[in-house]
């Protein structure tokens, strides 16, 4: 028999979590099935019995309802508290591999990846389950079962592709944000430059227009959805600015037949406000959505 972690928040899913509990309990039986409510001793680190646990455990079921988060009053969710046992639950069964599984109850949605901590890696992409407490429950227990019995079936090293591994969700992540916010940017620039330049030959001001408000979209793009720092934004930002300056540089080249390089100081000069607005321009729509984001809930409840 596997054994079944089941990691929730009781202030969002305890009475549903307590249901999924007794019917894996049934099905497993009851020493297969770990929930922290009647698990964890009295008086002992629960960071540390966690890990414990997490060793002995071949698959982690994520309860998720409306309220996971732990979203407060005038602070951050409690799933950014770096103490909040919910996040180390899951930190700890995606550094080992372990796969995880999430489930949706009454009707609840996966949260946005920028939602959570990046050290959750790829969590936001996963498959989920999902269970009501109505008429279905029955149905999608059994359905649940079943992906369990998949999960614990495949070897470790397929749950850790499937599921992720630290150091492997952190690649594939940096892949795929690179994708979404430097490579389409940068295609989307130079071809602008294009436009402007060399194909329509318009004034500098439209190219300027582009140099502006694309990073600063993509900016705004990777606050809200990257789940990164501003650290991360302004590598992205420099990047972006100085090979989409240089790749500008060699597509006028390539066409107008001038040298590669900018001849006097004022070209340099001109290549580098270039590189700067579309770096400043992206950090700048980074904190501006940050801000966004941060004041929103408070609109919300005003």
């Amino acid at each position: 028999m596997p054994k079944i972690a089941i990691s929730y928040r009781r202030s969002d899913a305890s009475a549903i979590s307590g249901r999924i509990f007794d019917r894996l309990a049934a099905h497993y039986g009851k020493h297969s099935v770990f929930m922290d409510v009647d698990s964890i001793p009295i008086g002992i680190d629960f960071r540390a019995h966690i890990d414990a646990t997490l060793r002995r455990t071949d698959v982690v079921l994520a309860i998720i309802g409306a309220k996971w988060l732990g979203a407060q009053d005038g602070g951050e969710a409690r799933i950014r508290e770096e103490g909040d046992p919910v996040r180390v639950e899951i930190e700890t069964a995606l550094a080992r591999g372990a796969p995880v599984i999430p489930v949706l109850v009454d009707g609840a949605r996966m949260p946005e990846a920028a939602a959570l901590p990046q050290s959750f890696g790829a969590f936001a992409f996963l498959n989920a389950a999902e269970v009501a407490t109505g008429r279905d429950f029955d149905g999608q227990i059994g359905r649940l079962i079943a992906a369990i019995d998949r999960a614990a079936a495949a070897a470790p090293g397929d749950a850790a592709s499937i599921y992720a591994s630290s150091k492997a969700t952190a690649r594939q992540r940096l892949l795929l944000d690179a994708a979404r916010f430097f490579v389409t940017p940068l295609i989307l620039l130079l071809a602008a430059h294009f436009l402007v330049v060399v194909a329509l030959d318009w004034d500098a001001v439209y190219l300027w227009l582009a140099c502006l408000t694309f990073p600063a979209a993509f900016g705004a793009t990777f606050a809200w959805f990257a789940g990164r720092g501003a650290g991360a934004a302004c590598g992205f930002a420099i990047a972006l600015g100085l090979v989409a300056a240089a790749g500008m540089t060699v597509s006028e080249s390539l066409a107008t037949g001038d040298p590669l390089l900018p001849q006097s100081r004022l070209e340099w000069l001109e290549n580098f406000q270039f590189a700067a607005a579309m770096a400043l321009s992206f950090v700048a729509g980074y904190f501006a959505a940050g801000v966004l984001r941060r004041l929103s809930p408070l609109m919300s409840r005003a």
